[in-house]
């Protein structure tokens, strides 16, 4: 006789299904805290600001990184850690820093950041002490002022390097016209003094005063003419027809002339020049020389885009940079035929690729 199929589960032990549905429900249990718990480890969002970075100054830490939950700031300086959303710091010694956000018990970013022991807004911008018009090749004394400057940075206009180091330096002008003198204290590019002096050129003063008395003035033509008589034949026309006329021989032609090539510059004083574009202390007409007046040259950005070198000092004005790789490639007469530049922008507090 066969059995009916349809009794086959009436003989299971109802314990069975609640162990089931147990298990069931703690899977779902699990499922839901997993996923409210979920964050985007790629997209965390997390900031770290001041107003300066210095000793025993407030850094504050804020993290918004959607779903997160919990939070673990270690502050890389061997303190306590801290569980606030937002939190604040102080760091007692100066140096570079690592900071690490554990958020959700899961995900870690890091971020690195610099203490420095002075400051670079300290009372206000370097000022700078200078005669406002000078002669060519009279030597200039400059004097700065800049409360808590340990380092100084003169350019004077005439050259786009650093032409001198020290707080009271002297320099003799070369050339006539106005002349934009630039001071960096520190190393703050961001916060540059510029002054405009004119270089006038030099006097030329009489040795002796000239006694009008003692002045032959020009005699008049009558006193230059030759006295009347026959014209005469030159003795000269006769000789001539006896003198041998030499052979014409090919001109050697002068030594080849030295190639005038463009002055040389390092991948870092280059970088140092267009971090003053960006602080608009400098332009592009500082470039001329290196460029060999080419300011159509490609500059290659981030490895992403390409425009051209006059488009790119414009666009680097105003804003804060951050340049981490720089190559120039030139050509035989070192003039700069193109630029590849990786470099970072500071917007909303946050170092991002344009």
């Amino acid at each position: 006789m066969k059995k009916n199929s349809r009794t086959f589960f009436l003989n299971v032990d109802y314990k069975i299904y609640i162990c089931f549905g147990i298990m069931l429900i703690a899977s779902l249990l699990l499922l839901i805290y997993q996923f409210t718990r979920h964050v985007d480890c790629e997209n965390a969002k997390f900031l770290v600001h001041a107003d300066e970075y210095v000793i025993n100054r407030v850094v504050e830490f804020q993290d918004n990184t959607e779903g997160a939950k919990s939070w673990e700031w270690d502050f890389g300086d061997s303190t306590a850690v801290d569980k606030r959303q937002i939190t604040f710091h102080k760091y007692k010694k100066p140096g570079d820093y690592i900071i690490k956000l554990k958020i959700n018990g899961n995900c870690v970013h890091e971020k690195p950041i610099t203490i420095t022991s002075i400051s670079q807004e300290t009372g206000y911008l370097p000022m700078i002490i200078s005669p406002t018009v000078v002669t060519v090749g009279e030597n200039v004394q400059f004097d700065a002022v800049k409360e808590g400057g340990e380092s100084w940075e003169w350019s004077f206009g005439e050259t786009s390097n650093t032409d001198a180091l020290g707080k009271t330096p002297n320099y003799k002008f070369k050339s006539v016209g106005d002349k934009k003198i630039t001071l960096i204290v520190n190393g703050d590019i961001e916060h540059t003094a510029v002054k405009t002096i004119y270089v006038a050129p030099k006097t030329i003063t009489a040795k002796q005063k000239i006694d009008i008395k003692s002045y032959e003035f020009e005699k008049p033509h009558v006193a230059f003419s030759l006295p009347r008589g026959e014209a005469q034949k030159d003795p000269m026309v006769d000789m001539l027809q006896y003198i041998p006329v030499s052979p014409r021989t090919k001109s050697k032609k002068d030594s080849v002339i030295a190639e005038k090539k463009a002055p040389e510059i390092s991948n870092e004083q280059f970088q140092l020049l267009l971090n003053q574009v960006a602080a608009q202390a400098k332009t592009k007409d500082d470039f001329k020389d290196y460029l060999c007046g080419n300011f159509e040259i490609p500059v290659v950005i981030n490895d992403q885009k390409l425009m051209p070198f006059d488009q790119f000092c414009q666009n680097l004005m105003g804003k804060k940079i951050k340049i981490s790789a720089l190559r120039l490639n030139k050509n035989s007469k070192n003039c700069i035929q193109n630029i590849s530049i990786q470099y970072k922008v500071k917007k909303m507090m946050i170092w991002m690729k344009e």
